[in-house]
């Protein structure tokens, strides 16, 4: 069977997002599959665009496609111009809770205006129209030639399934396509006086794609209640949840990946990005400030990532700057290796998480070490953490703090240290973990894809 994937991140070592792709990959690869890889380069440096078929070996067709921009970044840009230039339209971020005043038909031509690669003064967006016309007939003359059947189109950003939908509606059932929803989709066309626009795209894809993935049930039941609400009949069989799942980078091995650790501390970490209002690092701030001196001296905890500034302000409001170390934005190599050497790996969730499941959690999973997770309220989530073992949850707020504050004073006293850690997060069940591990995830998607496939021959 001859698969392409297109999409926007694909290498492993800077973005957590592309393991995904990375592990579809190979997981495929190693089922007999031959995979031809489509991705964009549009963010990285010259050097770093061309070398992801070097981290796939020989095991499939790579091509960069030359995309100047995407929809995503678009929308993304607009908000920050909006915020920072403080034009005639300041409030229409929907997180902002602010009323949304009626759009002039000067406001509409004005967000056009910052919206429209036309007029944007970067050279790399010169175009993107014409690019974007070109790149989709290269793409469909490239599929055909190939003899390509299946088409593997990952969200965000939503660029990748509007070639997935050219292609599609071009090839009818000669193409089985797969509309891929890492992240719910994000609607920036309201931002510039379309919102009209996304819901049109939904629409299209639930109605052309053969195969709907998702992440979580929460956000297939969100695109169900959608469809609903929209009239669409979609069949339950066209949709499959397919974790965010974890892999083996070989450049990134665990040889050697170790932090020396002499005093013999107990070490937490938290790798990743911080969401500022969303997630709250002060839950466990709280519980270090209520040890005692001699308590917090034999705890060290380590911060690795862009909100670098953010917790070191943290802790110097809660004074604890002695126990932290702020590692700021490190390589692949580095979070594993600080991952590795930890005993707790920090996980931070919303209580309006409903079926979130970062790549950070898969990540923290594969590294082997207890998980503590801040946030109680993603059933879902709770499920499979309590399923796979090794992870203790407790709420945010005064009483998460509490709970926090009991087992790391249970650990610092506990007579025997790894007997204390297996009391309070519980012992891991690699045969469920492995379930979330690529080869097993590839090969379900593979049998759904086989299963649909015969089905729609016969049905056709």
């Amino acid at each position: 069977m001859k698969i392409a994937i297109l999409s926007f991140y694909g290498r492993p070592k800077r973005f957590i997002s592309s393991n995904r792709i990375y592990g579809l990959i190979r997981g495929l690869s190693q089922l007999g599959a031959k995979v031809y890889f489509f991705t964009m380069p549009t963010f990285l440096p010259p050097d770093e665009c061309f070398d992801v078929s070097s981290l796939c070996e020989d095991i499939v067709e790579f091509s960069a496609i030359p995309i100047p921009l995407c929809l995503y970044e678009t929308g993304r840009k607009i908000v920050q111009q909006v915020v920072v230039k403080n034009l005639l339209f300041e409030s229409f971020e929907k997180s902002s809770g602010q009323p949304r005043r009626r759009i002039s038909l000067l406001q509409r031509f004005w967000n056009w205006r910052y919206a429209s690669p036309i007029f944007r003064d970067n050279t790399q967006t010169a175009g993107y129209l014409v690019l974007k016309r070109v790149t989709e007939r290269r793409l469909l003359r490239y599929v055909q030639e190939h003899g390509i059947q299946v088409l593997f189109t990952s969200h965000a950003p939503p660029i990748a399934h509007e070639f997935g939908l050219y292609l599609k509606k071009r090839m009818g059932s000669h193409l089985f396509w797969i509309a891929d929803f890492r992240d719910p989709l994000i609607d920036e066309y309201a931002l510039v006086g379309q919102s009209g626009k996304l819901t049109k795209f939904q629409k299209e894809i639930l109605i052309h794609a053969n195969l709907l993935t998702m992440v979580s049930r929460s956000m297939i039941q969100n695109v169900k209640e959608f469809a609903q609400s929209e009239g669409i009949d979609v069949a339950e069989s066209k949709f499959f949840q397919l974790y965010n799942g974890f892999v083996e980078i070989p450049e990134c091995s665990s040889d050697g990946l170790f932090l020396d650790n002499t005093d013999r501390k107990l070490r937490i970490c938290y790798t990743g990005t911080i969401f500022q209002g969303r997630r709250h690092l002060s839950v466990l701030f709280d519980a270090f400030s209520d040890l005692s001196e001699e308590e917090r001296s034999a705890i060290e905890f380590i911060y690795a990532g862009p909100q670098a500034e953010f917790v070191r302000d943290l802790a110097g409001k809660y004074q604890l700057q002695s126990l932290c170390q702020i590692a700021g934005m490190v390589t692949k190599e580095m979070a594993l290796r600080i991952q590795r050497s930890s005993d707790i790996l920090l996980l931070l969730k919303s209580d309006a998480d409903r079926g979130v499941f970062t790549g950070k959690f898969f990540e923290y999973l594969f590294s082997g070490r207890p998980i503590l997770v801040v946030g109680d309220k993603d059933e879902e989530f709770n499920d499979v953490a309590m399923r796979v073992g090794g992870v203790r949850i407790v709420p945010n707020g005064y009483d998460g703090s509490r709970q926090i504050l009991e087992i790391l004073r249970h650990l610092l006293n506990a007579p025997s240290f790894e007997e204390a850690l297996e009391a309070e997060f519980g012992k891991r069940r690699q045969e469920e973990i492995n379930k979330f591990h690529w080869d097993f995830l590839s090969k379900s998607l593979y049998e759904r894809i086989i299963q649909k496939m015969v089905y729609q021959l016969h049905a056709g």
